[in-house]
């Protein structure tokens, strides 16, 4: 079983060169292509159609199934965001493989440690990269902070409840399902303290 993912940055970008990717891998159809429109920093497991897939994912019925994306960096920006959606993917026996760097985390139901080194070097790579762009907006921040035409985000500001629900609908269709607090922290890698945070945001909301 296939699923494909994609992600671009905006409402103005298509996905249509990835998809046009997915093609020639084959196994492509509507039904199984997730296509996200927001930011890479926002981690794998919070936009709204990854999270989609991973839940039609888990309902394999005993099928291997296999993530397909273009690229590594389709995952996220971080290295830390890149491991952890990755560790999520092998806990449910879930493949992942990326066309551009050529590799499958698992082969035969079993990790494949070669991707691991490879996954690790590539990210860090991509780290690094995002790291200097950082610098470089910094910069730029700085040097219009000085000449008073930069305003960030207002004092005081907070995420409002609904906004933390659509953060994280892996946590939330968890906590639905019952599940403990350790087991969700355990599958999402997220902290017990927003999985907490979420918990009680939704008993507030019900």
């Amino acid at each position: 079983m296939f699923f494909y993912y994609s992600r671009v940055s905006t409402i103005g970008q298509n996905a249509s060169r990835q998809i046009e990717n997915f093609k020639a891998h084959g196994h492509v159809n509507a039904e199984n292509v997730y296509v996200d429109k927001i930011q890479g920093n926002v981690p794998f497991f919070e936009r709204p159609q990854a999270a989609k897939l991973y839940a039609k994912a888990t309902q394999n019925n005993g099928e291997s199934v296999t993530i397909v994306i273009d690229s590594i960096d389709r995952l996220g920006r971080s290295l830390s965001d890149i491991i952890k959606s990755i560790e999520v993917f092998t806990a449910a026996s879930i493949n992942l493989k990326s066309l551009k760097e050529g590799f499958e985390t698992m082969i035969d139901g079993k990790v494949n440690d070669m991707s691991t080194v490879a996954i690790g070097v590539m990210a860090s790579i991509s780290q690094i990269e995002r790291n200097r762009i950082k610098e470089r907006q910094a910069e730029g921040i700085f040097i219009a902070k000085a000449s008073g035409k930069f305003k960030g985000r207002k004092v005081g500001s907070v995420q409002s409840p609904k906004r933390l629900l659509e953060r994280h609908p892996i946590i939330v269709q968890k906590l639905k399902k019952n599940l403990s607090i350790r087991d969700i922290a355990s599958l999402t890698k997220a902290s017990t303290a927003t999985i907490m945070k979420v918990k009680k945001t939704m008993a507030a909301m019900s």
